[in-house]
Formats: structure tokens, C-alpha cells, sequence
């Protein structure tokens, strides 16, 4: 059961269809799933808006088919062209890969299976070292494309001000990230903290990866608190609502605070130049770990470590959020990242290969 629920977790990144300058975004409707397909659909369809040329779809599965190992759902979709295409898995992607005649398929992520039936797979450097150290160091799959970077969005954000309050990002227990419950009551106790002794405003938002039980036990912990209000991001209809809400909440905010399961929330709240503190990173592994190894080296992230004290350390603290001690100047996370020569490189890839499929000439090495 434990390996199901991973497998959903990985399986769930993002499919596209490009079809005469057409892109269909294809997600489950999850806040990360949904903000780097959108991020790489923008780009291949020449707009930053949903329009004719950019469609969101948000394709839900039926349970039964989640409960099939990846490879089995694979096959199912094959014998079934009815078979309902998957939020939690890869059978959206294979599903309209053969429904839709001349489309091209992107899937973002690691999708459990070999890449050969999409037409493409894009995989940060980071998540593909630990998912595909079994195939060898140098091992490279057909129809991968890996990036030094996640894929994130380079729309140039508008900002009338900022409105002063500090985000809290709530994700949920992964295999590479095992906090629980219990957990997620100290990070209420720090949200407190940042109310009574800094004076902060907090917008806690509650994503698509955040446990009933743990909403249950923040919820009841913060109750009465008037200067934090609580989103939950699961209660909105559209999925393109969801994503500008969100979106808002963290353009508007001053700083980031965000469970070390999300690494691409991580990357997308340091690409829009916030403080971003973590909280549970010390329970991460595999390719979490190294991810977050890397943004905290290159000083673009710190732990989340508010004094528990009763007395005054003001005059010791560089920074309150993370306690005491010297904290180098926050990274350049523009040149961390290299949004847009990451984002060029996997467009320019993906016409070319597309352009061999047309054509069936192949490009100069």
C-alpha cells in the first residue's frame, strides 16, 4: 500500500498535447503539479494567459485505477479506450497521447515507467540523480530531458505592495519527507510564536498534500488567533482560481515558510526573491535532501529555528527566523537557477524534436 502511494506521488507531475501552437496542461489539480506544467505550457504556447492556444485541464481518475501499479494502469489504458485518464497517475498522459492523433507528450516529473512512452520526460538534475541512480551514474534515458533547474514560471510578477504578512506553506508526509502530525503541532507553536513576539500577520495555506488530521490538529492548536488565517486550497472548484489565489498569497507576502516535502513550492516562492525558511528539513532523504543541500549552500533558504526562550535575545539575533548565529546574505536565486536559460533550452529541445517527428529528419548533433 506504502508503494501505491508513493507511485501516486511521482506519477502525478504533468502531461502536455501540443497540436498546431495548441497546448493542453493536463494535471491533477495539485498547487505543484499544476504551477510547473503551467510554467512550461505558458512557454510553448507563446502566452501568459489562458486562452485558445493554452488550455488547463484538470482530469481526475477513478479510484480503482489508482489502486493498479503504474505499469498495469499502462496496459489498461491500452485495452481501454474508455478507462477514466489519471489525476493520480500517468494514464492522462497515455490516455490522450492516443485519443489526440499528431500530439506530442511532455510529461514533468519521474513517471515510474520507462520514458520511451511519452515523447518526452523533464527531470531536474536533482530529483533525477536519486530516482535514477538504479540505472547507473551516467545513465540517461530515452526521450529525457534533464535541467540544472526546476522549470519555473518567468512571468514578470505586477506588485502594488506588499501586505506584511509571513506564508506558511503546509505540504504532508512523503517517503523522502516523514513528518507527522505530531510535527505539525511544534509548527503551530512557532506560527504562535511569530504572532506574539514579532508582531505577524501569518496566511497558513493548507495544499492538496496536507492530511485531514493534521488541518484537524493546526486548526485546533491556532484557534482564536485573529492575526492568522487559515486557506485551504482543496475547498476551490477551478483549479486556475486555485493557482491565482496562491500565487497572490505568496507575491504579496514578505516571507515564505514552507514543510521540506514541497521542493518545487520551495523553488517557486525563492524564484519570486523571498525569504524562504524551512521547516522538517532534518527528515528528508533522496532527492529532497539534495535539493535542499543545494538551495541552502547557495543561501537561498534557511532552517526554521524561532528561540523558545522566555528572555530577550534581540540585540544577539541577525535574524529572528532562524535564531542565532551569522547568516550570509541571501543568494541570487536569478543566477541559482537560470529560469530562462533552463526554460530556452527545454523549449528549444522540444521543437527540435518534434520538428523530427514532422519532418523525419534528424538534427545536426
Amino acid at each position: 500500500m506504502f508503494r501505491n502511494a508513493r507511485f501516486i506521488k511521482l506519477s502525478v507531475r504533468y502531461s502536455s498535447t501540443l497540436t498546431n501552437q495548441k497546448v493542453w496542461v493536463v494535471t491533477d489539480g495539485g498547487i505543484e503539479n499544476t504551477l510547473q506544467a503551467m510554467a512550461l505550457g505558458k512557454r510553448l504556447a507563446g502566452s501568459n494567459q489562458l486562452s485558445e492556444n493554452l488550455k488547463l485541464k484538470t482530469i481526475v481518475s477513478s479510484k480503482k485505477l489508482q489502486m493498479f501499479p503504474t505499469i498495469i494502469q499502462k496496459y489498461i489504458v491500452d485495452c481501454n479506450k474508455n478507462t477514466a485518464s489519471g489525476q493520480n497517475t500517468v494514464s492522462a498522459c497515455l490516455h490522450l497521447s492516443k485519443v489526440a492523433k499528431n500530439s506530442f507528450s511532455v510529461y514533468v516529473g519521474y513517471p515510474n515507467i520507462p520514458f520511451i512512452n511519452f515523447n518526452q520526460v523533464i527531470l531536474p538534475k536533482y530529483e533525477a540523480n536519486a530516482k535514477m541512480a538504479a540505472l547507473g551514474p551516467l545513465a540517461k534515458q530515452k526521450n529525457g530531458i534533464i535541467t540544472p533547474a526546476p522549470l519555473l514560471d518567468i512571468t514578470p510578477n505586477v506588485i502594488d505592495h506588499q501586505k506584511g504578512y509571513s506564508a506558511v506553506i503546509v505540504g504532508g508526509h512523503s517517503r523522502d519527507c516523514k513528518w507527522y502530525s505530531e510535527d505539525a503541532l511544534l509548527l503551530a507553536d512557532n506560527v504562535k510564536r511569530m504572532v506574539q513576539r514579532f508582531g505577524d500577520e501569518v496566511t497558513i495555506v493548507f495544499t492538496d498534500r496536507t492530511p485531514d488530521l493534521v488541518k484537524e490538529k493546526m486548526s485546533k492548536r491556532l484557534e482564536g488567533q485573529e492575526s492568522i488565517k487559515i486557506w485551504d486550497s482543496t475547498k476551490e472548484q477551478e483549479t486556475a482560481e486555485k493557482i491565482k489565489n496562491y500565487e497572490d498569497i505568496i507575491i504579496h507576502s514578505q516571507r515564505v515558510i514552507l514543510t521540506a516535502d514541497l521542493d518545487y513550492a520551495t523553488a517557486h516562492a525563492i524564484s519570486k526573491n523571498k525569504p524562504v525558511y524551512l521547516a522538517f528539513g532534518a527528515y528528508c532523504r533522496s532527492y529532497l535532501l539534495h535539493f535542499y543541500r543545494w538551495v541552502i549552500d547557495n543561501r537561498l533558504a534557511r532552517k526554521l529555528r524561532i528561540d523558545k526562550s522566555n528572555y530577550k535575545t534581540a540585540n544577539k539575533v541577525q535574524d529572528k527566523y532562524s535564531y542565532l548565529g551569522h547568516h550570509a546574505p541571501w543568494g541570487n536565486a536569478a543566477q541559482v537557477f537560470q529560469v530562462e536559460n533552463t526554460m530556452s533550452f527545454v523549449e528549444n529541445e522540444i521543437i527540435s524534436i518534434r520538428q523530427e517527428l514532422i519532418t523525419g529528419k534528424r538534427r545536426r548533433q
